[in-house]
């Protein structure tokens, strides 16, 4: 049985589309025109949020559209889209770009986003990534 609530299916909509605008966004918009809409550099949002119920919301919106997007949609573009929705609903987050090595010294990068405590997107496999950038909201 589907216990979803309709918001549940405005925010999947709402997500699926915003995946698609990040996708155009990351392919046509410079990495620094880009980085001046997330936040500021190297500053971190609060980790202590009252409301717990529509970042929860957001992160299995986004999890669930990414799964339909036309593209494939890597983890950039669900940061982007979870930064963007957290951002229109006024709550705080920040997202988070890493770097790692894999066995070829071949360098890997990933994006995660937090808000308050909860990592919203990026969660799998984040801790092997160093933090080179973060944007946060004040």
């Amino acid at each position: 049985m589907n216990n979803r609530s309709p918001i549940d299916y405005f925010f999947f909509v709402e997500a699926w589309a915003m995946l698609h605008l990040a996708k155009l966004v990351i392919l046509f918009v410079p990495f620094k025109k880009i980085a001046s809409w997330m936040g500021r550099l190297q500053m971190e949002s609060t980790h202590h949020l009252q409301q717990t119920v529509v970042p929860i919301k957001i992160e299995h919106a986004v999890r669930r559209a990414s799964r339909y997007t036309l593209h494939e949609s890597k983890c950039y573009d669900q940061a982007l889209t979870a930064k963007a929705l957290l951002g229109q609903s006024r709550l705080p987050s920040t997202i988070y770009f890493g770097l790692a090595k894999e066995g070829n010294n071949q360098l890997m990068a990933h994006a995660w986003v937090r808000c308050g405590s909860r990592i919203i997107t990026g969660k799998a496999g984040m801790e092997r990534f160093t933090i080179v950038a973060c944007f946060g909201d004040a």
